[in-house]
């Protein structure tokens, strides 16, 4: 029995067996000219890789309409209508019969000569199908080469998915219920694996250096993700500690679901703190309610993007922000949605835009052309999800919210296509909420330090404290080298945090936080005692923060902050957040059993 160290990303418990997740990069593809006679064991190989890889899209398209809708299926269905071209076909056995080349040779020439005629192509419809290319290449030399050709139908029964790491759309792709929880090589506790995992409840554990290597398929192991351990090859002793963990973890869920009947974020006096939920597009809104969400706080709409694989259209986007709508405004009287505006690129770089100027890979895209920065360059796509917001806040509580704006020439900017989008509605005699609330996130410290101008541009403020504490600290999120100055108590972070809340108090603006720091126990009641109108955080999570305020008033919160600003601009990060720690253990004794 040995215990891997990782860093705890999403709460929780899990035991079960491994499934190791294998990316392309693990897969060989062997290349070379086949002996005489042998031509026609390839053309073979190359009919079974075929009905195989077809046999796969049909079950993964019978998947995801039933889960999903059509939409998503519908990329699927073409990659099946390509794979199953004669043309195609033809042409692959074409180079093993005339040049003997074995199969995973004759698609891998095959399909990169087709790759680039398409790609020299004007119409971006086939520059596009270049992609839907790539994908069925992968299929079929997955299958040639002996590598399952998708999680889906190899994901048969629970298990805890074990990985190097897991793009955002390779987890929204794999099948929730049989997954019991993330393992990772590398990821840190806010990549957006980590943002997905906990809006779907399931632990994980990333930053574990050599998870892949140290264990074995079909091995169980105790995923612990509160704590950030994985425990391999368990004796029977620490199997029975790990089911008292579980039970009570389930214990506290049954005790803060009462909890949840009264309203979220309600102190035992002094007034209130609501939460809401922070969501994915693809994620069931399904338990939310019962988890005490009075509504959602952030809506992540670049998944819209992720899970469909393309671009969604106008009458997607607004439908899909409607059904938020629509359940946000049952969650508690007024309740709203605050709608993000595509935040494209960082950790989120993907190919998926049919416009030939999508963005492209760069050498520091964190500072790149991403969000604010690349929907104002493209106007298109900005104004088709403006139209949709829009036409969206004709059916309920929506709010529209720009992320990473570093300077007020962004937000001016953006006000200024927001306005002509909505004169263009007026002409067509398109309803839509004349009211809309408009805000912009602070998350660059630019926009930190003259939140005060911000501020008069602005309905709300919404502080992503992701970005900020990454920014401010110079530290990557997604790098576990340099997890350590991942600080959310560092001192010149709680500086732009006081200074931000500061300013939107003086402009008489809401302020909320919506990053994940929001659901650490400590942090997130920090940023309350700070004077955060609401807090929005992964759902799973709300039960936890809310029970903890339950036991906190106005006054509490008053000398939690006071104890904290004690400890002055010298101190450390750890040091505060020991500070922290043991304020709160003082007056919430069991604080580690809330926070399981």
């Amino acid at each position: 029995m040995r215990t891997l160290t990782g860093l705890p990303t999403a709460r929780g418990f899990a035991i079960g067996p491994v499934f190791i997740y294998r990316g392309d990069g693990d897969m060989p593809v062997p290349e070379y000219v086949v002996e005489p006679g042998r031509e026609e064991y390839e053309r073979l190989r190359l009919r079974r890789a075929r009905t195989e890889a077809a046999r796969d899209l049909e079950g993964l398209i019978a998947v995801l309409s039933e889960r999903s809708g059509k939409d998503e299926a519908k990329i699927f269905e073409g990659h099946l209508m390509i794979l199953q071209d004669p043309m195609l076909a033809k042409e692959v056995v074409r180079r093993v019969t005339e040049s003997r080349l074995n199969a995973e040779s004759a698609v891998k020439q095959t399909v990169s000569e087709m790759r680039e005629r398409f790609s020299r192509m004007n119409d971006p419809y086939f520059r596009e199908r270049v992609r839907d290319l790539d994908d069925v290449e992968r299929r079929l030399l997955k299958v040639l080469v002996g590598f399952a050709s998708n999680p889906h139908l190899e994901l048969k029964a629970p298990a805890i998915v074990v990985a190097d790491d897991l793009t955002p759309s390779e987890t929204v792709q794999l099948p929730r219920d049989l997954v019991l929880g993330f393992a990772t090589n590398g990821g840190s506790t806010t990549s957006h694996v980590a943002l997905l995992a906990r809006a779907m409840g399931i632990p994980a554990v990333t930053g574990l250096g050599s998870i892949t290597s140290a264990v074995r398929a079909g091995e169980t192991v105790l995923l612990d993700g509160t704590s950030g351990t994985v425990t391999v090859s368990p004796d029977r002793e620490a199997i029975l500690r790990f089911h008292d963990l579980v039970e009570r973890q389930r214990e506290l869920s049954e005790e803060v679901s009462v909890a949840s009947r009264r309203p979220s974020g309600t102190l035992r006096s002094g007034g209130d703190v609501p939460l809401f939920a922070n969501v994915h597009p693809g994620v069931p809104f399904d338990g939310i309610r019962g988890l005490g969400a009075r509504g959602i706080g952030l809506y992540r709409s670049e998944y819209l993007w992720l899970n469909a694989e393309r671009e969604p259209t106008e009458d997607e986007q607004a439908s899909a922000y409607r059904e938020a709508a629509d359940f946000a405004a049952t969650l508690s009287p007024g309740g709203s949605v605050t709608i993000r505006a595509l935040d494209i690129g960082g950790d989120k770089i993907f190919s998926l835009l049919s416009r030939q100027d999508a963005p492209r890979r760069e050498p520091n895209p964190f500072l790149g052309n991403r969000s604010i920065r690349y929907l104002l360059a493209n106007p298109a796509v900005f104004r088709t999800q403006l139209r949709a917001v829009l036409r969206a806040s004709a059916a309920g509580n929506v709010r529209l919210m720009y992320p990473m704006v570093s300077c007020v020439e962004e937000l001016k900017a953006s006000a200024r296509i927001l306005a002509d989008v909505r004169s263009e509605l007026d002409r067509e005699g398109v309803a839509y909420d004349r009211n809309m609330k408009v805000g912009t996130m602070i998350e660059v410290p630019a926009a930190a330090v003259n939140a005060d101008a911000f501020a008069s541009l602005a309905d709300f403020f919404s502080i992503g404290t992701n970005d900020l504490i990454q920014y401010t600290m110079a530290a990557d999120r997604g790098n576990d080298a340099v997890a350590s100055l991942y600080q959310p108590t560092n001192p010149a972070v709680l500086k732009l945090m006081r200074g931000v809340i500061a300013a939107a108090k003086r402009r008489g603006i809401s302020v909320g936080v919506c990053g994940e720091s929001a659901a650490d126990p400590l942090v997130g009641v920090l940023w309350a005692a700070m004077g955060a109108d609401h807090l929005s955080m992964s759902a799973t999570y709300i039960p936890v923060i809310s029970k903890l305020l339950s036991r906190l008033t106005r006054d509490d919160l008053d000398g939690y902050l006071s104890a904290v600003e004690a400890m002055g601009d010298g101190a450390t990060g750890r040091e505060i957040m020991d500070c922290c720690r043991r304020w709160m253990l003082a007056h919430i004794p069991d604080l580690d059993n809330i926070a399981l």
